[in-house]
């Protein structure tokens, strides 16, 4: 009995041996968005329910979202693509999308009372259920937040993608107010924001999509997804992925995945 603990510890130590002698590969793909459990089904024309915690409920809140307007061109990428490699000649393919959400029925009075109490203690922050959603631009296989002219971590994307709001913040429609005894809330029902984007011909990893949150605490959730904005982090490490519930993730990120070439 000793001598075979005595060989299977040999066994367990000739295997850690090595695992250290091969170097880690820290550019690795690791299918970032599919591991994570994100929906692939954002697409031109159909309204898909996306999902995202609200102050005043302690449910998800359904909220719709479509692709309104979609359309690529090829171009040359000239050195002002920006990016961490300089641009570089070659043809690049350029998409410019524009996502629309809407709140799909009359907001509860709850969610409403809670934004309005923000509004009066003289806070604007998430006071509104659209700061509660985002706009992400990412690739498929690492994570990597492609809003960013230059990633500094790892991975093949963000060299040569430039992504670009058209207008500053969202355009706002359909006004809306929700009233109870001694207060009302004001509130627009649909957002729209178009975006433009570059990347080099032939790469397929492009995701745009439509993400909610799973905290309701507004400083909370900026301070978690503030290395992703900033580029220290992956989508997997944002409140728009719930670690370990694919199912809830698939509720909450909605994506469509771009395949040029």
């Amino acid at each position: 009995m000793k001598r075979i603990r005595k060989n299977l510890l040999s066994v367990v130590l000739i295997f850690a041996l090595m695992f250290t002698a091969f170097p880690f590969n820290a550019s690795a793909k690791f299918a970032d968005l599919k591991r994570s459990g994100v929906a692939f089904n954002l697409q031109k024309g159909n309204w898909v329910a996306v999902y995202t915690k609200l102050p005043g409920s302690k449910k998800l809140q359904k909220i719709y979202a479509k692709i309104t307007k979609y359309y690529d061109s090829t171009k040359p990428i000239g050195s002002g693509s920006g990016g961490s490699s300089g641009g570089g000649s070659g043809s690049g393919v350029s998409y410019k999308i524009t996502i629309q959400v809407q709140f799909p029925k009359r907001m509860p009075k709850k969610i409403a009372q809670a934004f309005q109490k923000k509004l009066d203690n003289g806070v604007t922050s998430g006071a509104y259920f659209i700061d509660y959603l985002d706009i992400c631009i990412v690739d498929y296989r690492t994570g990597e937040n492609l809003k960013l002219k230059e990633n500094q971590q790892y991975g093949f994307n963000y060299k040569e993608s430039d992504a670009n709001e058209e207008f500053d913040g969202w355009k706002v429609y359909k006004p809306q107010t929700v009233r109870w005894n001694g207060g009302s809330y004001d509130y627009y029902v649909s957002y729209a924001k178009s975006f433009t984007i570059e990347v080099p011909a032939g790469y397929k990893d492009l995701c745009v999509g439509v993400c909610g949150t799973h905290i309701s605490n507004y400083d909370k959730m900026v301070d978690w997804n503030q290395g992703f904005i900033d580029g220290f982090t992956v989508l997997s490490d944002t409140t728009h992925v719930k670690l370990g519930n694919k199912k809830k993730t698939a509720k909450l990120s909605h994506f469509i995945r771009i395949k040029n070439g």
